[in-house]
């Protein structure tokens, strides 16, 4: 009997191994709500001579992802909102600029008329396939269409199959400076992931982003060091739903403004999944 159990225990991980391996996709359904809390929280310091100036950003935003719609080939029309944004900046003279959407009146006047309309009201509506890469922006009521391209609705994209522990995959984009940083120029990037594990419940996947191309001038360089974000990001392949992203920036550029200068950047994001319907 010992022989005939041990024999079916093996069969059985041949077929397993056999077996394709799960193909991990967004589960977007009609009608569905995600929300994700985010945290930014971001330190710009910059030398010029014997002069060192320091801002410091933190930003919570709770976003709203509304499915409208999914067509037969799965591409599926979400709705951004904003339920909540709290953005508190401390100024290189020491000062502190606050707005919070709990409690608009305690803040500043200039950003609570800036950033409150914000709050509540679509910001975008956009086109998303199953491997989260943006189809279309059919709409961006807060910032260019670009920036859905320089910064992804759900941080990563899946791969064509799988993932499997220990494969990698990329996504080559151009990265767009608009005004107010830029004129509009692109630049080569590529986004390089390595899943580092892999269930069937959920997979965890390495991101680090690289910009290929850049411009002449140094000072032109320094918008894009905060488009670099590395980090680790969290997928639920049971739901389909991305689960948590933590990534990190730590860049320097030296001679931006002559020799002596340098400016770097620093920044940590956080988000997770706090609320969405019930499993399928």
């Amino acid at each position: 009997m010992y022989r005939v159990f041990l024999h079916t225990i093996v069969a059985g991980l041949a077929v397993a191994a056999a077996a394709p391996a799960q193909t991990a996709r967004f589960g977007w359904q009609q009608g569905q709500v995600l929300t994700y809390r985010v945290e930014h929280i971001s330190l710009a310091a910059e030398v010029i001579g014997k002069e060192k100036t320091e801002s410091k950003t933190k930003l919570n935003l709770t976003k709203r992802w509304q499915v409208l719609e999914v067509d037969s080939a799965g591409m599926a029309t979400l709705q951004l909102s904003l339920a909540a944004l709290r953005l508190e900046t401390t100024t290189p003279s020491g000062g502190t600029i606050l707005f919070d959407s709990a409690d608009p009146d305690k803040g500043d006047a200039h950003l609570r008329e800036e950033l409150g309309r914000f709050v509540g009201q679509p910001l975008a509506v956009l086109r998303l396939d199953g491997q989260g890469k943006v189809v279309e922006v059919k709409e961006s009521r807060h910032g260019p269409a670009s920036g859905y391209e320089n910064e992804l609705p759900f941080v990563l994209v899946l791969p064509d199959e799988g993932p499997r522990s220990g494969q990698t995959w990329e996504r080559a984009y151009q990265l767009t400076l608009e005004p107010p940083q830029g004129t509009g120029d692109k630049y080569d990037a590529v986004q390089k992931y390595v899943c580092n594990e892999a269930s069937a419940l959920e997979i965890t996947v390495a991101l680090t982003t690289e910009v290929k191309t850049h411009p002449e001038s140094l000072l032109d360089r320094v918008p894009l060091l905060q488009m670099q974000p590395e980090g680790e990001v969290v997928f639920d392949v049971r739901t389909g739903r991305l689960k948590s992203a933590r990534l990190r920036i730590d860049k320097e550029l030296a001679g931006h403004q002559g020799e002596g200068s340098t400016y770097r950047f620093q920044s940590t994001y956080t988000e997770e999944l706090i609320s969405s319907p019930a499993s399928p």
